[in-house]
C-alpha cells in the first residue's frame, strides 16, 4: 500500500540568531554578492541592489528589518535569491530579491504533521509570515510577499 503522506520540500536558511523556513521552489540561485549599489535614502534593510545574471536585484538583510544593527556587506557575504511572486502569483516588479544569510542553507521534506504552529512566539518581524516549530525546533516561515511588498514601497 502506497504511503499517502505528503512532504513538503523546503529550504531552511541560517541567519545570525534565528533559522528561516521557505518552499524550496522559491530559491532561484545561492550566490556570493560582489558588488552593492547603495540606494539613497533607503531603509537600513534595503542594503541595496546587487548584479544577478544581467539583472538588478534589491538585496534585503532579515536582522535590519528587524530592528538589528547589521554590518557591512563584504565578499564573504552569501545571498539566496529568491523569485519575487507577489500576491496572486503575479510577477513583480522586482522578479527576484536577494537575502542576506550567515550559513548554509538546509533542504529538508516535511510532512505537514511535522509542522506545528507555536503560538508562545513572538511574531513582530515584518518578514515572517508566521513562527513555527519543526520537530521541537523554533522555525520562522519567511513572507516573500510582504518583502515584495516592502521592495516596492520602498521604491515608491
Amino acid at each position: 500500500m502506497a504511503d499517502n503522506k505528503q512532504s513538503i520540500k523546503c529550504v531552511i536558511l541560517t541567519l545570525r540568531k534565528e533559522n528561516v523556513l521557505l518552499p524550496n521552489a522559491l530559491v532561484a540561485e545561492i550566490v556570493s554578492v560582489k558588488e552593492v549599489e547603495q540606494s539613497e535614502n533607503a531603509p537600513p534593510w534595503l542594503l541595496g541592489k546587487m548584479h544577478w545574471r544581467g539583472a538588478e536585484v534589491p538585496l534585503l538583510s532579515f536582522e535590519a528589518a528587524g530592528g538589528e544593527k547589521i554590518s557591512r556587506v563584504n565578499l564573504n557575504t552569501q545571498a539566496v535569491v529568491l523569485y519575487g511572486v507577489g500576491k496572486n502569483n503575479q510577477i513583480s516588479e522586482n522578479p527576484y530579491l536577494a537575502l542576506v544569510m550567515s550559513g548554509v542553507p538546509h533542504v529538508s521534506h516535511f510532512s505537514r504533521e511535522q509542522i506545528k504552529a507555536d503560538t508562545e512566539a513572538d511574531n513582530e518581524h515584518p518578514m515572517v509570515a508566521q513562527k513555527v516549530r519543526i520537530n521541537g525546533a523554533s522555525v520562522s516561515i519567511l513572507d516573500v510577499d510582504a518583502m515584495v511588498d516592502m521592495v516596492s514601497e520602498a521604491a515608491a
